[in-house]
């Protein structure tokens, strides 16, 4: 789907609308952003194919700042998925809430003909960042069994907040936080719904379903683009498919704090899997010492992991010993030690 700038409506093609409203019909405040509109939802979600929701402006609406559209496929046993993903236009960091639920509630409002569906106000929150214009980055995916609550023409309101340079704040409720964003384990022991394989390097098969891998992993989206087959081959080995695959499926590591961080970071940068990142760095950033405190560092600064960094930089600051260890000596990272420096002067200032 082209969702380059050309294809969002102009000044005079949009107006003011009810407040908080995204769609492609009215002009709405990303400060002011409470609810996507995705209209006609009964013929989109009984479809297989991408459609625009709208964009959200700031103060200068020439062109919106972000800008949402979703897919929508049909899966078996009846399972109705609407994909949802955002356009950012800038660059920098930002934070979406998003309804972590598929409940619907049905309400007519004032005039309407047609009732219109909710889904519940319980968010479910996803820090992102572009480090270049109309970046893409997949949000979550809603999955509907059935469509008997969906009438003709009726719209289909899903709750948002945005919010643009967050203030990132890790804590301990962040595994809780990452598992309600998607949970879908019960389809992983269920082989007979699978659609695809994943081959591994020792050749064992790892029964999957493909819109699944697709709509989480960017990488692995790009590899099933335009493939007719049923299976792939990567060359990974099988705790890593197990690993890659139980985050794909229910969003978090089980006994997280018991694995390898460097291996759930590797596999992370290999998929692009944004929370796995955010995950690990919570796990890592708990963990550090006086030893391994000049590794992690170099791990922050290989992944681009700034939370963890400044994390690592102010414990350094405050425990001088750890420029006293075998791992500092050796550390012949130049620009490393000039950012360790200047962040440990700017506290001092």
């Amino acid at each position: 789907m082209d969702i380059s700038p050309a294809t969002s409506r102009s000044n005079d093609e949009t107006c003011n609308g009810p407040l908080g409203h995204v769609s492609a019909v009215y002009k709405c405040k990303t400060t002011e952003a409470s609810n996507l509109c995705v209209y006609d939802a009964l013929s989109k979600l009984s479809d297989n194919a991408d459609f625009d929701i709208g964009g959200t402006y700031t103060e200068s609406p020439a062109q919106p700042e972000f800008w949402f559209f979703y897919t929508t496929s049909v899966c078996h046993g009846g399972n109705h998925l609407l994909n949802l993903f955002v356009c950012h236009r800038k660059t920098g960091s930002f934070a979406i809430e998003i309804s972590n639920s598929n409940e619907l509630t049905q309400k007519v409002g004032p005039g309407d003909d047609v009732p219109h569906l909710l889904l519940p106000d319980t968010m479910a929150n996803y820090t992102f960042k572009s480090t270049k214009l109309n970046q893409n980055f997949f949000i979550k995916t809603f999955c509907f069994k059935r469509l008997e609550r969906f009438n003709q023409s009726c719209t289909l309101f899903i709750p948002i907040k945005i919010t643009v340079n967050p203030k990132f704040v890790l804590n301990v409720n962040v595994v809780k936080s990452i598992k309600l964003q998607h949970d879908l384990s019960g389809l992983l022991t269920k082989q007979e719904t699978t659609d695809f394989v994943l081959e591994s390097a020792s050749h064992k098969k790892f029964p999957t379903h493909k819109i699944l891998l697709a709509a989480h992993s960017p990488v692995l989206r790009n590899m099933l683009k335009n493939s007719d087959v049923s299976s792939m081959f990567i060359d990974i080995t099988d705790n890593d498919m197990e690993l890659l695959l139980q985050f794909i499926y229910t969003g978090t590591i089980k006994d997280v704090m018991k694995q390898d961080c460097l291996k759930l970071l590797e596999i992370a940068d290999k998929f692009q899997l944004t929370q796995l990142f955010t995950l690990t760095q919570h796990v890592i950033g708990d963990q550090i010492n006086v030893n391994n405190a000049v590794e992690m560092a170099v791990l922050a600064k290989k992944y681009k992991l700034e939370d963890l960094q400044k994390r690592v930089f102010a414990y350094i600051a405050k425990n001088p010993k750890v420029l006293e260890t075998d791992a500092w000596n050796d550390l012949s990272d130049v620009e490393l030690t000039k950012y360790l420096f200047r962040y440990t002067r700017s506290m001092k200032e």
